[in-house]
């Protein structure tokens, strides 16, 4: 038999995120992460994942972190006591947090290689009038990875978008 796979394989997975509580208007600034990170972890709060993008120039960013369903009400609570210490506005509201996003994984040798995947990930979600909360590539080996935050429910009223992405990311 022939081990040799092929160029096209595309895989797409569809994974029910933790909940994600969004710190909004953030100042942009040294140690700011940190004070974030250090306040869950005294309370052995593990975060899943922390996305940010700092801009240099920009005074505020918007910064989503993401925990375990177990963990939800005291990041909630210990994020909304060091609101003024880390000098952002609020929580997305107050006590209010981001629990129905879903990650749709996208995974292929051959996608870093294909100009134009982000163009056609955010349109096929935009035919679908999905929003996108983030989208993230990363390599790891010979795989490349894209990891698209949606909301869930949205996903759900449109499985045949795994059939779709599939479907145009295939060289």
């Amino acid at each position: 038999m022939n081990n040799i796979e092929p160029k096209n394989l595309v895989e797409v997975e569809i994974e029910t995120s933790a909940p994600f509580i969004l710190l909004s208007s953030v100042m942009n600034k040294p140690g700011i992460g940190a004070k974030i990170c250090e306040s869950l972890a005294l309370h052995n709060i593990n975060i899943e994942s922390f996305i940010t993008v700092s801009v240099p120039g920009k005074e505020r960013t918007d910064i989503l972190i993401e925990v375990a369903q177990e963990d939800l009400d005291m990041a909630n609570y210990l994020l909304s006591e060091i609101t003024k210490e880390v000098e952002a506005k609020g929580l997305l509201s107050a006590g209010i947090n981001v629990e129905e996003l879903a990650k749709v994984i996208i995974r292929s040798p051959n996608l870093s290689k294909q100009a134009g995947i982000g163009a056609k990930i955010f349109g096929i979600f935009s035919k679908y009038n999905i929003n996108v909360w983030a989208f993230i590539g990363t390599t790891a080996g010979k795989e490349f990875e894209i990891k698209v935050l949606v909301e869930k429910r949205q996903l759900d009223k449109h499985p045949e978008i795994v059939d779709e992405i599939k479907k145009e990311m295939k060289l």
